[in-house]
């Protein structure tokens, strides 16, 4: 094997051993990120499970189902969206949480 080429396969391997070690630490990551919403998500339908008809902000009779159907078929996007539109709106008129 001549010295160029072998300079470059020891190159090619550092470049791959880089991007091995690159995407482990990411991926890493994204399983906390992961971890984390998925605990978020639980966590808001379980409040929205446990609490009142009477505590959502509109007031309706269905606003517990309608609820707890956007947790469940819209998981993390659903979560947001129910912690600011219900649980952040109840915090503000002073209910507890």
């Amino acid at each position: 094997m001549s010295k160029i080429k072998s300079k470059w396969t020891i190159v090619r391997l550092m470049v791959f051993f880089a991007i091995l070690v690159f995407t482990y630490h990411i991926g890493q990551l994204l399983w906390g990120i992961i971890a984390i919403a998925i605990v978020f998500w639980i966590f808001m339908l379980c409040d929205c499970l446990q609490r009142n008809i009477n505590d959502f902000p509109s007031k309706g009779d269905n606003d517990k189902l309608i609820w707890s159907l956007v947790l469940i078929f819209l998981n993390f996007i659903g979560a947001v969206l129910y912690y600011y539109l219900v649980r952040s709106h109840v915090r503000d008129e002073g209910q507890v949480c």
